[in-house]
């Protein structure tokens, strides 16, 4: 059982020398997919556009200034610098920041030069531009093909089998079109117009005349917003540089250096852009609010103040007494409170009524604006702010229905309720103290109506004007506030280093690394190839993977001969082929031990493994020795001992066995000296039958009293048993393995079965090496059987369908052969 184990891992082994052998063998197939392979990558380099990547950094918080909006407002805090990085960072990429950025550029259209192997984006080195009409449709996504005929001419030509038109004032698809063709020659400056599209094409100024060449073909194509909007955003990269530091680092990939710099430097002059009208519109919506409370105050000031000044004319009073005017700076003091008070409430209702009616909550303005200091208040409102503009981003980044996106509304709402829940507790707070004030006044409203009629009546008017009056001058106050922090607005974000075309990098694979990489693949495809096939195909390729699959030994190796023989002690008797058989020869004499009578049982697994040529030769060796030898065709269904001897096979071994012949009758005696041949006869319908016979035990006894060596033709044992049923006759058995031929595991399996079957000394003849200096003996000589293995793995049926084709019966009243 041990030695069983140890057997089986070493049969799973690879055996590497011999692969390495193999490749040297193989060496054309380096040469084919080297030079394929080299070939590709030249073609691939031509036709491979270098891609570029641009960057460009941007800081997206500043450090605070000396002039900032905090220290002139003091506690107002109407703008915060404080950013989110991570919020940025998803606004710059964001379809709507890119669409922006898109529309400030002319990449409506883009511009090809046909070079020899691809075509090569040209963007403003092309020698035309076009300029079309945005009221009229246009063909997106064909291409326009330009050819110039001269410095005025040129010939324009499209066709697509569907296209469709497209509106770039509403940046809306209009109808398809199937079939769309168009062709013609026109001028510069010429209006090209069609029901499908309307543009001219004029010069590019940028480029000289002496710099076009005629002899390119030029094309452009109309790009759809949407198309363009989602490529840049898939392409576009942005990354923090460092945890430490507020800083994004933006890169872009291209073909066209500049074209990929003009989008960066735009991205962030758009961002920068977008950042500080954020804050100018936060301002205005303040000074806006504030407007349409003075232009309410504004009324009821004029109208107080003509009726004081008529109350003043028509009673020639022009100031109150010494007690009253005491008694109208407490009042003053007090509406001026309340005056806070009404202003406040008119901004929490405003806010409520924001948030109840869902309106544009990322400019909404903040509390501090109406002088309102509740901290937690403003950093609700801001969070508010914050909340629903990365919400706008991420809708356009990942769609309404993410799981970001969910969970961001979650937070907007609690945000909300949160804010709803202070506003109500503020309101209730302001209406006690409204009730204060209110209370107050009463108090000295009462002392006002101790005073003479005449003097409370002015006392009335005054009161009245000086409350509006000092609304009018809050308001006035705040507005200006404003509008000192909206001029004061600077950007919280600026662009640390701009995107340069002379920094670019070249990220495309080079075309030394492409050759690299393709001359790896010329090597690997062959080198897998025959691992592969060293590992699958089961071949027995050397002598160490013989003595792995079994513990027989290898008597000897016969080499393949540069030429097809087969007897080879007749043809080719001092031939290297020949010294193998007399090897052979030797090595047997340490199995037979010196007996005086020796029968030699040669098989094999499977057809063409060279055993009938072995046992041909190896009969011959023993003749040429001086022993009187004869070899027995038994392979009794497809015999071809005949074939190579050039005698009738009309009578042999097959009617002798049953009785129609005598030995003398079917031997025949060789040019060979001391070698007599029995060939196998007419093919029997049952040749176990036959071999199993009294009568071949027979055969056996009178022959070994005759001769001094019996050499058996076997069928392959792997096919039929045959060969098992004639082992028991012999002394020793030679098992021919073919190389590249035997299959491991047929090889395997027929060895065990013999084991199994207690079959008697057996040992392993190589044969077929092949002649090389890798290996230093030949390879096999190509004689072989019609049939092939049938040891369980789908080989037999050849071997008996052949059979089927050679009735002995058919043979067996023909004239009998004489000797």
């Amino acid at each position: 059982m041990e030695n069983k184990q140890i057997y089986e891992f070493e049969e799973d082994s690879f055996d590497f020398i011999a692969f390495f052998f193999k490749i040297l063998q193989n060496w054309y197939l380096y040469v084919i997919f080297i030079v394929l392979a080299l070939a590709l990558a030249f073609v691939f380099t031509k036709f491979n556009v270098s891609v570029y990547e641009v960057k460009t950094t941007l800081m997206v918080q500043e450090t605070s200034n000396s002039f900032s909006t905090e220290k002139v407002l003091g506690e107002m805090d109407l703008f915060s610098d404080k950013k989110n990085i991570m919020n940025e960072k998803v606004l710059l990429q964001s379809y709507s920041m890119i669409e922006s950025t898109l529309k400030n550029l002319d990449f409506f259209v883009s511009y090809y030069a046909d070079d020899e192997y691809a075509p090569r984006e040209t963007y403003l080195s092309n020698p035309f531009l076009l300029q079309f009409d945005t009221t009229s449709v246009q063909i997106v996504g064909v291409p326009f093909q330009v050819k110039l005929l001269s410095d005025n001419t040129f010939y324009l030509k499209a066709f697509a089998e569907n296209a469709y038109a497209y509106s770039y004032s509403t940046h809306t698809p209009k109808y398809t079109k199937s079939n769309f063709s168009f062709s013609g020659t026109f001028n510069f400056d010429e209006q090209i117009k069609s029901e499908d599209f309307s543009f001219k094409i004029i010069r590019n100024p940028r480029i000289k005349e002496s710099e076009i060449d005629k002899q390119i073909s030029y094309f452009f194509i109309f790009n759809v917003l949407n198309e363009i909007t989602l490529d840049y955003k898939s392409a576009l990269s942005v990354e923090q540089v460092d945890k430490e530091i507020d800083v994004l680092e933006l890169s872009l990939r291209g073909t066209n250096i500049q074209k990929t710099t003009d989008f960066l430097n735009k991205l962030t002059e758009v961002y920068v852009e977008n950042n500080l009208e954020k804050k100018n519109k936060i301002a205005n919506n303040t000074i806006i609010f504030i407007d349409n409370q003075l232009l309410d105050i504004s009324d009821s000031l004029s109208f107080a103040e003509n009726e004081l000044q008529s109350f003043r004319s028509k009673n020639k009073i022009m100031d109150i007494s010494t007690h009253s005017q005491q008694l109208f700076e407490n009042l003053t003091f007090l509406q001026k409170e309340r005056a806070v008070l009404l202003t406040q409430s008119k901004y929490y209702e405003y806010l409520l009524k924001s948030i109840n009616e869902n309106k544009k909550l990322d400019d909404l303005m903040v509390p501090s604006t109406m002088g309102i200091n509740d901290m937690a208040l403003n950093k609700l409102v801001l969070d508010l702010i914050e909340l629903t503009t990365k919400r706008l981003a991420l809708n356009q980044n990942l769609g309404e229905k993410s799981q970001a996106v969910l969970t961001l509304e979650s937070k907007i709402e609690s945000t909300k309720q949160l804010i709803k829940s202070n506003v109500n507790n503020i309101i209730a707070a302001t209406r006690i103290n409204f009730e204060s004030v209110a209370k107050r006044v009463n108090e000295l409203e009462s002392e006002v109506e101790k005073l003479p009629k005449t003097q409370q009546m002015l006392f009335g008017f005054e009161r009245k004007f000086k409350l509006n009056d000092e609304i009018y001058n809050f308001l006035l106050q705040k507005r200006a506030e404003a509008q000192i922090a909206k001029a004061s607005n600077t950007p919280s974000s600026n662009v640390v280093d701009f995107a340069r075309p002379d920094i670019a990098v070249k990220v495309s694979t080079k075309h030394r690394v492409i050759y690299l990489i393709f001359l790896a693949l010329g090597i690997a495809i062959p080198t897998i190839f025959l691992y592969l096939k060293m590992l699958f195909l089961d071949k027995i390729m050397s002598k160490a993977e013989i003595e792995k699959l079994t513990n027989k030994p290898v008597i000897a190796g016969i080499i393949q001969y540069k030429e097809l023989i087969t007897k080879v002690f007749v043809e080719k008797p001092k031939s290297t082929i020949a010294e193998s058989f007399r090897s052979l020869y030797t090595n047997l004499q340490f199995y037979i031990k010196g007996q005086e009578k020796t029968v030699i049982l040669v098989t094999s697994t499977m057809s063409k493994e060279g055993k009938t040529f072995n046992s041909i030769n190896l009969a011959s060796v023993f003749a040429s020795f001086g022993k009187k030898t004869c070899l027995l065709g038994f392979d009794l269904r497809l015999p071809k001992i005949q074939k190579a001897f050039d005698f009738s096979n009309e009578i042999g071994l097959s009617t002798y066995l049953i009785n129609h012949s005598t030995l003398d009758e079917i031997v025949y005696h060789s040019e060979i000296e001391n070698l007599d041949i029995y060939p196998a006869g007419p093919v029997p319908p049952n040749p176990v039958e036959l071999i199993a016979s009294e009568k071949n035990d027979e055969l056996f006894r009178t022959l070994k009293e005759k001769y001094d060596c019996i050499i058996i033709d076997s069928p392959p044992i792997g096919v039929v048993a045959d060969g098992l049923l004639l082992a028991k006759h012999s002394d020793i058995n030679i098992f021919v393995a073919r190389q590249n031929h035997t299959q491991k595991r047929a090889l395997k399996a027929v060895l065990e079965e013999l084991n199994v079957n207690n079959i008697g000394q057996t040992v392993i003849l190589f044969n077929g090496i092949k002649q090389s200096k890798l290996y230093g003996y030949g390879y096999g000589y190509g004689y072989g059987y019609g049939y092939g293995y049938g040891y369980g793995y789908g080989y037999g049926y050849e071997y008996f369908k052949e059979e089927e084709k050679n009735k002995w019966w058919n043979l067996f009243l023909k004239k009998k052969r004489k000797n």
